[in-house]
């Protein structure tokens, strides 16, 4: 085979060649970068909501096994209700943890006995020290959850809000009413924050 010949089948790339290999390369790593790599990122929501589903179902639970209100049913399982009998509710500006229902700044959830001592921000420090809620404790404090599981939860806290509600539950009341609003408010790192709502009428 003529030298000439050899030296055309051993050619290599051209620079325009080389280029242009470099721009398609480009195209599809930004193509991955944009649309593939952030839906595996995605993948991850669908489990949040499940745990936050879980989470905030059972923070419910536990608030509204309590009673209505502090001054509700003072003779334990009695038929008397705050604003009757000379026993009024509790002002909504005093809505909150009561005497003797706190390890320091902490609720004692054990203490707890009516909806609104739950009110506050329920999570590490460094996650409460965004919140305009007070820190009331761990969320496992809250939400009774196994050893395996507190570190699968270790990005999830939430914030807890009670006040009365309309007696047409158009909304927040200024004074006392027969209902109280509850609002749990399961906030993720960066997958999302999920609200659950519950109302506790005074019974």
């Amino acid at each position: 085979m003529p030298v000439r010949n050899l030296r055309r089948f051993q050619r290599g790339f051209t620079l325009i060649e080389g280029i242009l290999a470099i721009v398609i390369m480009a195209i599809a790593m930004v193509t991955l970068v944009s649309f593939l790599f952030p839906q595996a990122e995605q993948s991850a929501v669908p489990q949040y909501q499940a745990r936050a589903a879980a989470i905030g179902q059972g923070a419910l639970n536990e608030i509204l096994a309590r009673k209505f209100d502090e001054h509700s049913d003072p003779f334990n399982d009695s038929v008397i209700r705050c604003g009757e009998s000379g026993y009024t509710c509790s002002e909504p500006d005093a809505l909150g943890r009561d005497t003797g229902e706190s390890n320091g700044t902490e609720l004692n959830v054990a203490a707890a006995d009516d909806v609104d001592d739950f009110i506050g921000c329920w999570g590490s420090a460094a996650q409460c020290g965004g919140s305009s809620l007070s820190r009331r404790g761990a969320l496992q404090d809250l939400v009774i959850v196994s050893a395996a599981e507190v570190s699968d939860y270790r990005h999830i806290w939430l914030e807890v809000r009670v006040g009365y509600e309309k007696e047409d539950l158009s909304g927040a009341a200024s004074g006392v009413t027969a209902q109280k609003r509850i609002e749990v408010l399961v906030k993720t790192t960066r997958y999302g924050d999920y609200a659950f709502m519950a109302l506790r009428s005074n019974y």
